[in-house]
């Protein structure tokens, strides 16, 4: 009987050791899962957030596209729709005409508008000349100015070039069209070195060189082309 008494002691206390061995190792490797699972669930949680980030940021970056592309294919249709279905060819352009030349200046172009060419010259001593040759045949022109008017209700390329008239001290328009539909507007100054003398009861012209004598001939000013 005792001896059975010290067997079940021994076992109980083996049990009992083992117990806690086994209770010190879960403890010890309790922290140890828990921490892991912790871990893993962070990263989840911010691979889920930068997933969400990077979807945010496409779908901005695609909106801002899109929205970029329709405002540019409305634009693109207004401008259409103003146009009339012309192209833009059809409407007005403005082009800039000059000539700053010195005395011996031969025949320069300002303008070439596959109708109208207008050239100018500056001769020896000084003297400005402006000029007008239709390409096509049957074409108007007219021309006015604080100098006087000029006018062809039927210019031809025969009849090319003409003077646009006075160039001394001149503030001139010039009106042109074609049977094709060309129109032109060409506003331009003229002024030159050389004055012609002052006519019978006319006063004595006091003109000074044009840009304070910078250019002995000048022509400075624009052409609207429709």
């Amino acid at each position: 009987m005792r001896r059975f008494g010290r067997y079940l002691s021994s076992h109980v206390i083996t049990a009992v050791v083992v117990a806690l061995v086994v209770g010190a190792t879960t403890a010890v490797a309790a922290p140890t899962a828990v921490t892991s699972v912790v871990k893993l669930a962070k990263r989840a949680n911010f691979a889920k957030r930068a997933g969400k980030a990077t979807r945010a940021r496409y779908a901005t970056n695609a909106g801002k596209a899109k929205r970029a592309t329709l405002a540019l294919s409305a634009n693109v249709a207004n401008n259409a729709s103003l146009l009339g279905g012309h192209p833009a060819s059809d409407y007005q352009r403005i082009t800039p005409i000059g000539f700053r030349a010195q005395a011996g200046t031969g025949e320069t172009t300002l303008l070439d508008t596959g109708a109208l060419v207008l050239t100018a010259s500056c001769d020896g001593t000084g003297k400005l000349r402006v000029l007008a040759t239709t390409k096509v045949d049957h074409a108007d022109i007219e021309g006015f100015g604080n100098g006087g008017d000029i006018q062809d209700d039927d210019f031809n390329i025969a009849e090319s070039p003409v003077s646009l008239g006075p160039t001394q001290g001149e503030n001139r328009s010039i009106l042109y069209t074609d049977q094709a539909g060309q129109f032109v507007e060409v506003h331009y100054l003229a002024s030159a070195k050389a004055y012609p003398a002052p006519g019978a009861g006319d006063p004595n012209p006091d003109h000074g060189q044009p840009l304070g004598g910078a250019v002995a001939c000048l022509v400075a000013g624009y052409a609207m082309v429709r």
